[in-house]
């Protein structure tokens, strides 16, 4: 008896030190990549990207580059992050960039393309038609296209972003499922050439509205669809101004991590390990993160009421898209051909050791 008198005594300050324990376990890290203490020479790494939205994996894909970046370089480097087009749009941040004013940004590809035409091959339609592939293709490519860039935008791919695959998003009485369906239909498209002329393969009528603009021009019902990733999609609340989704797989949706080549000259070896570094483990971690938030937006969809439609065979999509490759392979460059068949050469190797 006296024993349990002894340890009933003891309760309440036990009770207090594991309450102390809690909180204790419930106080923040005081310092992070963001507000570790300045060294008087550390290098400022200033990255600016175009959205301000901390749902989206371009924020995602910047904000984890840069606390590795920070880490591996034992803080000799300070991120800097300037979201939501601070810095001016993407066109802009990449002439910036170039000129060293800032250090990295994260453009879509088919932006970049416009300063940077060999990427132009990544967008050729139903080049690839799995993350797989397109992952792949990304890892292996990506040597081939470093110096071409370089020379052509003054930056350099570090690392790679994926939003996920474009699908269509629309107000129509029924469901595309074949490429006649579009023919009633006025879809936005960015303005890049590939990705015009691959509607205009499907006798559809785009029209290049700015991002910004779609919100209103679908209220308005100046366009009734477009086509980007699903996060995108519910994220920028496109779902309370159409009525369906129609997944296919013509085209993904990527950013590449890029950073001025000016300022990576000026590093030493070991900190331009650490970017390159950060930039592949960035890569990796996107890609292990990205599908797990993609099925978190397909359940937002369903539960907005966006009525989703598969289409069963995408055979005659692929091959009226694929038929007009040649009429870009001068927008990739002199070997643009060529380049597209280091591109189809390497998927081959894919599809061979996946047998």
């Amino acid at each position: 008896m006296k024993k349990i008198m002894k340890a009933l005594i003891k309760l309440p300050a036990l009770a207090v030190l594991v309450i102390a324990s809690v909180g204790n376990a419930a106080t923040p890290n005081p310092f992070d990549w963001q507000t570790v203490p300045k060294k008087d020479d550390q290098i400022t790494m200033r990255l600016a990207h175009s959205l301000n939205m901390e749902w989206s994996s371009q924020t995602v894909a910047l904000k984890r580059f840069a606390e590795l970046v920070a880490i591996y370089s034992d803080n000799r480097i300070r991120p800097v992050i300037f979201p939501g087009s601070q810095l001016g749009g993407e066109k802009e941040m990449l002439q910036q960039a170039r000129q060293g004013v800032i250090q990295v940004t994260i453009p879509a590809t088919n932006n970049m393309a416009q300063v940077a035409p060999s990427l132009n091959v990544l967008l050729l339609p139903y080049l690839t038609q799995s993350t797989e592939e397109s992952n792949y293709l990304l890892d292996k490519i990506t040597p081939t296209l470093v110096p071409r860039v370089i020379k052509e935008s003054g930056v350099r791919i570090v690392g790679w972003e994926n939003t996920g695959w474009r699908h269509f998003f629309y107000n129509a009485p029924e469901a595309i499922e074949n490429p006649a369906d579009l023919a009633p239909l006025k879809m936005r498209v960015p303005p890049n050439a590939i990705m015009l002329g691959t509607y205009k393969s499907w006798n559809a009528s785009p029209a290049p509205i700015a991002w910004n603009e779609l919100y209103s021009a679908l209220q308005q019902g100046v366009v009734e669809g477009g086509d980007s990733p699903v996060s995108d999609i519910i994220g920028m609340k496109f779902d309370e101004v159409i009525s369906r989704i129609t997944r296919l797989h013509y085209t993904i949706l990527t950013h590449p991590i890029v950073v001025s080549e000016r300022w990576f000259q000026s590093l030493d070896e070991d900190l331009q390990k650490v970017v390159l570094r950060a930039g592949r483990e960035t890569t990796e971690y996107v890609r292990w993160w990205q599908p797990q938030d993609e099925a978190r937006w397909w359940e937002k969809a369903e539960e907005a009421g966006v009525e989703i439609t598969d289409i069963e065979d995408e055979t005659p999509w692929a091959e009226k898209a694929r038929a007009s490759w040649p009429n870009y392979y001068h927008l990739i460059g002199k070997d643009g051909e060529q380049l597209t068949k280091t591109a189809t050469d390497i998927l081959e190797s894919f599809k061979a050791s996946q047998q």
